[in-house]
């Protein structure tokens, strides 16, 4: 048999390219590693209590916006709910509370830094926001690849986004400095924190454009009941739906492009020929399973790990009364010192709520605390020295967290498991285990990511490698883009 096009990986890229594509017809297969979807955004079972194995938030899904636009085509209903506060941060005793309306928001950070410039900042930032989505809704070529590309963007609906552009160029620092909020320390925490979260880097550094768009996704939070597999399940129901076949537990070992059309082989030594690849795996992968010219494109072009990220995550239950729920299901924790071996000085922490009897039962909450973390901290040690740092690591950030919820610290806590880079990797073969993405830079912009189109005929790339970056969102938009880009091709 042969088939239109495969997608490898099961994660919200691929399936997304997946559910589009055979929405359209076209005749696709999804072959997947695990044994479910979700990739990233996926979890693990310990006894009827589910656990999230990375990423917990959903944004994106307000009118017009990729995610609800996404589920609108699919004619998806996920069972979420829009979360007012987004998000709260605490600074020791102190909670900033992440408000979903602007007005309010603004008013809670003045009253909490007491600084003078908040408001101009957080008015631009969420204009910024506004026309970046609407920006990339109009424009399914960027970045442009070719000479077609540069003239599709020629065109009146793109003027009014131009004053955007110096923004890809400018950090967030300058217009801190602007603004005149550069030099307070608690608040340039705030925001390197909030930024690490979203685009993978630090004020200094991160473009001011994506950065915006970032710092406003807690005011768009949206909890998916049972935790992001979900949705994603939803996605593949309606791929299979559209006659799309799924193969599990088919991890591919080797692509090879043979005259117009490319054979896929997985480890159990079946091979799949396809006139199309579209491939969610990060591209530092790729070199690694392709052969001949492919490997030699990947090996070339893969873009350099330096400031790329783990992740250090910890998972647990706690049994307790939960007639009293916690005023927010996402919180960022701020300690005074970097936790240790991670470069880091907050953690996130998502609490499942008193009616998500989904992720757990009633009377227990399902934990997910997750930080950044270097890889290089945890290769290459003795297992002896492995073993001591994650203990180490876990038990500062578990005591850090018992602090933070004194009403929580009492109650006991199971299913304790630590995760390290070394973990991502060896679950999900992410490429030493980094799992952020390409993080945004102003030397590295959106502009300079690798695009989802490769110079072989019918090859593919979607996920956070490729434009434009890490998180849902950005998978959906670069995976929503790339199958325009097919479409419009045949």
């Amino acid at each position: 048999m042969i088939y239109d096009n495969i997608v490898i990986g099961a994660g919200y890229g691929g399936l997304t390219a997946a559910a589009l594509l055979a929405k359209a017809g076209q005749k696709v297969l999804l072959l997947e590693a695990h044994t479910v979807p979700g990739g990233c955004a996926s979890f693990y079972n310990r006894k009827g209590i589910l656990f999230d194995s990375g990423a917990t938030t959903l944004s994106g899904m307000a009118e017009g916006q990729p995610m609800n636009k996404l589920f609108k085509e699919l004619e998806i209903e996920p069972n979420v709910k829009k979360l007012d506060p987004g998000m709260i941060i605490k600074f020791g005793d102190r909670e900033l509370v992440r408000h979903s309306g602007l007005e309010h928001w603004i008013k809670e950070c003045e009253q909490f830094f007491g600084l003078k410039g908040i408001r101009e900042f957080w008015e631009l930032v969420h204009s910024i926001d506004k026309k970046g989505y609407k920006l990339i809704a109009q424009n399914k070529r960027i970045p442009p690849v070719s000479a077609g590309d540069l003239l599709s963007l020629v065109k009146p609906s793109n003027l009014k986004g131009l004053p955007l552009l110096p923004y890809l160029f400018k950090p967030v620092e300058a217009v801190l400095k602007k603004f005149g909020l550069s030099d307070d320390p608690l608040f340039r925490s705030f925001i390197d924190e909030q930024l690490l979260i979203t685009t993978q880097n630090r004020a200094d550094d991160a473009p001011f454009l994506t950065a915006a768009m970032g710092l406003a996704y807690p005011a768009e939070t949206y909890y998916p009941y049972g935790g992001l597999f979900f949705p994603a399940k939803q996605i593949e129901k309606r791929f299979k739906d559209f006659g799309g076949e799924v193969k599990y537990k088919k991890r591919v070992t080797a692509i090879r492009k043979e005259k117009e059309r490319y054979k896929i082989t997985t480890d159990d030594g079946s091979d799949y020929v396809c006139n199309g690849v579209i491939t969610n795996i990060p591209f530092w992968n790729l070199s690694a399973i392709t052969e001949g010219e492919l490997k030699e494109y990947f090996i070339k072009v893969a873009p350099k790990t330096d400031g790329a990220w783990g992740a250090f995550m910890i998972n647990f239950a706690i049994n307790c009364d939960r007639k009293e729920d916690l005023k927010s299901v996402y919180w960022q924790i701020h300690v005074p010192e970097e936790v240790p071996y991670c470069e880091s000085k907050s953690f996130f922490v998502t609490i499942s709520p008193e009616d998500d009897t989904q992720k757990a039962p009633e009377g227990v909450k399902s934990i997910t605390i997750s930080l950044h973390t270097k890889s290089e901290n945890w290769y290459g040690l003795t297992k002896e020295e492995y073993i001591r740092r994650k203990n180490e690591t876990g038990n500062f950030i578990v005591q850090k967290f018992d602090e933070a919820f004194p009403a929580l610290a009492g109650f006991e806590k199971s299913h304790v498991e630590y995760g390290t880079p070394v973990t991502f990797e060896t679950y999900t073969g992410r490429f030493s285990g980094l799992v952020g993405g390409v993080p945004h830079s102003v030397k590295n912009n959106l502009l300079k990511m690798h695009s989802g189109v490769t110079p072989f005929n019918g090859f593919y790339l979607t996920g956070d490698t490729v434009f434009p970056g890490q998180g849902t969102v950005a998978v959906t938009i670069g995976a929503s883009n790339l199958v325009a880009r097919i479409l419009d091709k045949r």
